[in-house]
């Protein structure tokens, strides 16, 4: 990152103790705004600190989408694990989104959940963004890891033969080493 940064990095490192992690309260209007503005952006799910760290590095971006990325990609490499959450959250709305990719499919192989969680559940950004083979690998990774599919924006209408077939599989896997899946995934599969 470029030496300018500096006041950047030192914003979003203290969005944290300086706006607090409160959940955001959002009244139904701010909500259906937002949901207008980008759908399946839900940031009534957000908190403060999330909010404040996307406001601020949304803000950094003056029209050029190719620094933006660079820039979102190398405060993903070194954030800690909440700052790294609040910028996945962000691909929502953040612009240069097909830039952004690399590190949303960084994001869906994380081993932290919570960071899974970030991009592949109550974000559109999957949805609009992965081609079905990186959609299936980020289905499949959630329900290997017990992350609930019905959190995934845009599951019913991405469900496609390959990712059936792939949940089967691992249905079929669990069922044989004695290990439950959620009734959500057999909905899910068994759905016509």
């Amino acid at each position: 990152m470029p030496r300018g940064c500096a006041g950047l990095r030192l914003a979003l490192g203290l969005a944290g103790r300086k706006i607090g992690r409160t959940q955001l309260a959002l009244s139904d209007e701010d909500v259906a705004t937002a949901w207008r503005l980008r759908a399946g952006w839900q940031p009534e799910l957000w908190a403060a600190d999330e909010a404040a760290r996307v406001l601020i590095l949304n803000a950094s971006h003056h029209g050029d989408d190719g620094s933006f990325a660079t820039r979102v990609d190398r405060l993903c490499v070194t954030a800690e694990v909440s700052e790294y959450i609040a910028y996945l959250k962000g691909f929502a709305i953040f612009p240069a989104p097909k830039l952004l990719h690399g590190r949303a499919r960084e994001g869906v192989r994380s081993s932290i959940t919570p960071v899974l969680t970030a991009i592949a559940c109550r974000n559109p950004y999957p949805f609009d963004h992965f081609d079905e083979a990186a959609w299936n690998q980020m289905v499949v990774k959630c329900v290997f890891t017990g992350t609930p599919i019905d959190e995934i924006y845009g599951l019913g209408e991405r469900r496609n033969g390959e990712l059936i077939q792939m949940l089967r599989d691992l249905v079929a896997e669990r069922h044989a080493a004695g290990r439950p899946l959620p009734d959500s995934v057999h909905a899910y599969v068994d759905r016509n």
